[in-house]
């Protein structure tokens, strides 16, 4: 399985952690077929919270048994607002690199930051109230104005 199909993944389940689709305090949900396996598990210390640190989602290639995990660690302000902060780590060693996801509980925020193996930001996507800005490595950056803007 490919490294883009299994950051897609990630990012599907990462949405609907960051929606609310949390169903119960300490939940564990398995998903496979013959290209995947998905695993997440929702810790029963959570109390409803829409940042309960410590879950994670989890995808295991079953060609290589590679395994990713997507957990979430806790929160962070960003632009006067509380995110709740998620990471994973993909790659192979000498050659890793790194994603950071936050999300504002109103879902008006989210941010996504990929890190290159030295820890300095490659690539981040914000989206702040329907503009969305990308900014690169050296620090450009690229605004797209509202989702409603043509």
């Amino acid at each position: 399985m490919s490294k883009k199909r299994v950051l897609v993944i990630l990012l599907i389940l990462a949405a609907f952690l960051s929606f609310g689709c949390i169903f119960k305090e300490g939940t564990k949900l398995s998903v496979s077929n013959n290209e995947t396996e998905i695993n997440v598990s929702f810790p029963e210390s959570g109390n409803g919270s829409s940042c309960p640190v410590g879950s994670q989602l989890q995808v295991k290639d079953p060609a290589t048994g590679k395994i990713l995990n997507l957990t979430i660690t806790g929160t962070e302000r960003f632009e006067n607002k509380t995110l709740c902060r998620a990471c994973v780590e993909t790659g192979t060693k000498g050659n890793t690199s790194s994603f950071e996801y936050m999300w504002s509980e109103d879902k008006n925020t989210t941010v996504w930051t990929k890190y290159d193996k030295d820890g300095n930001v490659s690539v981040r996507f914000i989206d702040v109230d329907g503009k969305k800005t990308i900014v690169d490595g050296a620090g450009r950056t690229l605004e797209l104005g509202n989702s409603g803007d043509v």
